[in-house]
């Protein structure tokens, strides 16, 4: 007998496909089906995707000494779950709005002095509150250094949840390593922020670099990743 999947893995997989199934997106009401990704992948929440009945023997139907047409691979009914679970979820997401104010002249009163730097964060919504994980990084000449985070508050490290309320901004601060003051390499921040909806789902938004330049004195937005960025920037020589 096939084992089943427990009360809360099945409710997050309802919520979050709003009960429509992942392969048709059909509603499906009473009749849907918490389906196996993979047949020896276990109970676990990763393996579960909410389908119709239909589609529900469709996956595990197909012969393959006799292969006809394609069957739904395990990467596909990933993606395809994905898919469907971001359209029932990302109306629960406000609009929001990061970035940081890394100079002291700037005019605002929470900007700070290298290696100090503000970071701002701001729910535009009108009724959704939300959490947050912020994750900052900082290179240093393309090679990472270290952000120097009190033990006891790891809010840019991903180690604390951030409360933001709707209509509400925050406006905090962290260090970095003391060595880029008086680095003549550039200093590259990257920011990622997932933003945590009422049902419990993450979604990562796309992360942002800001770019120092000790030559001209001046930070650059850079709208990409430091994975991204780095290889025009800092190209691995052969």
């Amino acid at each position: 007998m096939a084992k089943r999947f427990s009360e809360k893995v099945k409710t997050k997989c309802l919520l979050w496909s709003n009960r429509h199934c992942c392969i048709c997106d059909k509603e499906c009401g009473l009749d849907i089906e918490v389906a196996h990704i993979d047949p020896k992948g276990g109970e676990v929440f990763e393996n579960a995707i909410p389908v119709c009945y239909t589609h529900h023997a469709q996956i595990g139907r197909y012969i393959t000494e006799h292969p006809k047409g394609n069957k739904y691979r395990i990467i596909e009914l990933t993606k395809r779950r994905e898919q469907i679970y971001e359209k029932y979820t990302r109306h629960l997401v406000p609009p929001l709005l990061f970035y940081i104010v890394p100079r002291m002249s700037d005019p605002r009163p929470f900007a700070y002095e290298l290696p100090r730097v503000g970071f701002v964060i701001e729910n535009h919504g009108v009724n959704l509150r939300i959490r947050l994980k912020v994750r900052i990084r900082a290179f240093l000449g393309g090679k990472e250094i270290n952000i120097q985070t009190d033990p006891r508050k790891q809010y840019y490290t991903e180690g604390i949840t951030w409360n933001l309320n709707a209509g509400h901004n925050f406006f905090g601060n962290f260090s970095i390593d003391k060595k880029c003051v008086e680095s003549k390499e550039d200093l590259i921040l990257e920011v990622r922020v997932t933003a945590i909806d009422t049902y419990d789902r993450p979604h990562d938004l796309l992360p942002t670099c800001y770019t120092y330049v000790p030559k001209k004195k001046c930070w650059y937005t850079e709208p990409t990743s430091f994975e991204e960025l780095s290889k025009f920037m800092y190209p691995k020589t052969k």
